[in-house]
């Protein structure tokens, strides 16, 4: 992956020195761990070059590089640093640093990055469009994994709705490999939000098809017709798609499976769903 970066703001970045577990390294260490506080704070934590360079690349708002005191930096690191793309430098003493990091090498450079709260009216109305909403999901590598399929499979947008994992949870972000902060992951309260996006789009002349996945649905994947614009629906882990969105459905489908087991996570169903969904629009 190209290590480019658009243009950073003209400003000059404000360094801090954490030498201790002091207020700044619990605000950073408290976002890893506390859903609550990300949310008070506005912020998440994110690592490794291609996160880095995506957050970068898709403007979100950098508050903070955070890197280790007197350890030589990469070219990348240097180029980062330099680049006045966050609002403050934060120098930890390397045992510090070592903490902070998920990973098994330390990283370079953690980022703390401001959070998007998007609602589904952000997403792109089109012909041929693609939205998948997962409905109240609970897994967060699942989430960011399927968030991942989702960009490399043509969505436009998804919507994740009800009590669900938070989106900036670190293993959502880091299942998803970045492609949180390519597509808009927007979030409503309930299937009445997802309706009336889809009323909207109508409204605009694209008729959107509401199809959700169950391995209660009589239709198996491929007897729908995915060419038309489609509003894809994934369901709880363990419950599957709530009452709400059966009632608005307009197709319902199941993946052929064989084998002793009768289903497969949400995150392989996702890819799944979306493969066909992709495979049919091609043409093949």
């Amino acid at each position: 992956m190209s290590n480019s970066r658009p243009s950073p703001p003209n400003r000059r970045p404000k360094t801090l020195e954490v030498r201790k577990k002091d207020n700044l390294f619990q605000r950073a260490e408290v976002l890893k761990r506390n859903r609550e506080k990300r949310h008070q704070y506005g912020e998440f934590l994110i690592e490794g070059v291609a996160q880095i360079n995506l957050a970068v690349k898709f403007r979100w708002n950098l508050r903070a590089v955070l890197f280790a005191q007197d350890k030589p930096l990469s070219s990348w690191a240097q180029e980062l640093v330099s680049s006045g793309v966050a609002a403050e430098h934060w120098e930890l003493a390397p045992d510090l640093m070592a903490e902070l990091s998920d990973k098994d090498e330390t990283s370079e450079i953690i980022a703390l990055v401001e959070q998007r709260r998007l609602e589904p009216a952000v997403i792109p109305v089109q012909p041929g469009g693609l939205v998948v909403v997962f409905d109240r999901p609970a897994s967060p590598g699942n989430l960011g994994s399927s968030i991942r399929s989702a960009d490399a499979l043509g969505a436009q947008g998804i919507i994740i709705s009800g009590h669900a994992v938070d989106i900036y949870d670190p293993f959502v972000v880091r299942g998803s490999m970045g492609a949180i902060f390519a597509l808009p992951v927007t979030t409503t309260a309930s299937h009445t939000g997802v309706k009336e996006w889809v009323d909207n789009a109508r409204a605009q002349g694209v008729d959107y098809q509401i199809v959700g996945s169950s391995g209660k649905a009589t239709d198996l994947v491929y007897a729908v017709d995915f060419n038309k614009p489609t509003v894809l629906i994934l369901g709880n882990e363990t419950v599957g798609m709530s009452r709400g969105y059966w009632d608005i459905c307009d197709a319902t489908v199941k993946i052929p499976i064989g084998g002793a087991l009768s289903s497969i996570n949400v995150s392989c169903a996702a890819s799944i769903l979306m493969y066909e969904i992709a495979r049919q629009r091609a043409g093949y």
